[in-house]
């Protein structure tokens, strides 16, 4: 039996201006994420990724369409509602990890519990469970300041789970990790989403969570759809590198026998003015 979904987004629209400075950050975007499952949603800087992240998780208010969180439909709530649906419904997860500086690993990890039924008390168990499961057992006393970059994320990620919230949101929570502690943060997220039934919402530009996912949604113009779905052919820009999907460019031109895409104008220009200098990264 395919699980309920716990996070809903329905026709999903944000609009910032009017007249002609009017820009839709995101426009009519439906999506769902069940329990146990892992969905990245990848896109440009400026498609909307955050703008999407920030109405999910109930920290700003759509234009139009509605969010449903664990059955609840936020739309129903008064604003004074929506911090304790924020407290037990839904874990953040930051690129820049957002700990505090005068508190420890477990505080830092035992913080959202205030906001929670049974309070700091309560959660103490459940704490000590996840500094041990995140290999932070050692780290329990010491300060952020003293932690590496994948120790500050997996505190991030405690915190994030200390209230049991069926969903967790995580804006670029690889973004400033080397390669080996952001791949350790994935496969954390992964066992988590498996072993406990969370749903979990990524976003990020990291290519390496496409490995993990059960689904990659791409955003571009505010516009959402499902790259396992459509059809698609990622290849490379040989000038700047940027990935381009061949089946949607517009720019091409024919080197060697062969029809190679471009990101823009720009870059087939410089391309067509020196080919052997970019040729070496063709493959």
């Amino acid at each position: 039996m395919v699980p309920s979904p716990l996070l809903n987004a329905f026709h999903l629209t944000k609009v910032y201006g009017s007249g002609q400075a009017r820009v839709s950050a995101v426009d009519d975007v439906s999506m769902s994420v069940s329990a146990g499952e892992l969905v990245l949603i990848m896109g440009p800087s400026g498609s909307g990724k955050t703008t999407l992240l920030s109405m999910l998780g109930a920290l700003l208010t759509p234009t139009s369409g509605e969010v449903e969180i664990d059955g609840v439909r936020l739309g129903s709530l008064t604003a004074s509602k929506l911090p304790a649906v924020r407290a037990t419904k839904i874990g953040f997860i930051f690129q820049g990890f957002n700990l505090l500086e005068a508190l420890t690993v477990e505080e830092n990890i035992l913080f959202p519990a205030r906001l929670a039924r049974g309070g700091v008390a309560a959660a103490r168990g459940r704490a000590g469970d996840l500094i041990d499961r995140l290999g932070l057992a050692h780290r329990r006393t010491a300060l952020p300041r003293t932690l590496s970059g994948g120790e500050k994320q997996r505190v991030a990620i405690a915190r994030a789970l200390i209230n049991q919230p069926p969903i967790i949101l995580a804006d670029e929570p690889t973004g400033n990790l080397d390669s080996e502690s952001g791949q350790e943060v994935m496969m954390v997220l992964h066992d988590i989403a498996r072993d406990e039934g969370r749903a979990i919402l990524f976003v990020s530009h990291d290519p390496r969570i496409e490995d993990v996912a059960d689904r990659v949604l791409w955003l571009e113009d505010g516009a959402l759809r499902d790259r396992r779905q459509d059809r698609h052919s990622w290849v490379r820009d040989p000038v700047c590198g940027m990935r381009v999907d061949e089946v949607t460019a517009s720019v091409f031109a024919e080197y060697e026998g062969r029809n190679l895409a471009f990101c823009s104008q720009r870059c087939l220009e410089r391309f067509q003015a020196d080919p052997e200098r970019y040729a070496a990264k063709l493959t």
